[in-house]
This record gives C-alpha cells, sequence and structure tokens, in this order.
C-alpha cells in the first residue's frame, strides 16, 4: 500500500499528517509506505484545492482536513 500526503513545503498540517500516518503505520504494523509530496505541479494535477491531500493507492480519500489517528486507521483498513 501507498500512502502519500500532498501539500506545499512549510505547511504545518501537512506535515502533521505525514508524521501521523507513518505512526499509525508503524503502530498497528500496516504494510504500507508513507511519503509527502510537495511539487505543486502534482498537487494540481491531482485537483488538490485544499491541503493538505490524503491519498491511498492512487486514491485521493481527503483533502482539506487532517484526521486524527483513528481515522487514519479506519481509512486504512477500508482499502486493505
Amino acid at each position: 500500500m501507498n500512502i502519500t500526503i500532498y501539500g506545499p513545503d512549510g505547511c504545518s498540517n501537512c506535515s502533521r499528517l505525514t508524521e501521523t500516518a507513518q505512526k499509525v503505520v508503524d503502530e498497528h504494523g500496516f504494510d504500507a509506505e508513507v511519503e509527502k509530496e510537495s511539487d505543486t505541479a502534482k498537487l494540481a494535477a491531482k485537483g488538490i484545492m485544499s491541503t493538505p491531500g490524503f491519498e491511498i493507492d492512487d486514491e485521493m480519500v481527503l483533502t482539506g482536513s487532517t484526521p486524527s489517528e483513528e481515522e487514519i486507521k479506519e481509512l486504512i483498513e477500508e482499502r486493505l
């Protein structure tokens, strides 16, 4: 599973979401790779109007909010 967090450099919510997603993956032993994408051209190509964008396996699952650890866990489990 690939998890990508989209957001510009310097976006504290985007950085926080990346850290939280990695924590959830590590704590629950999910077979997933978490990465942050800050290229604004890629954000635009994905149609992200409000950051952060949260994508799992090329499916944008939410934008513009920072979910809790429990919400992230549920989003991952729904796609296993």
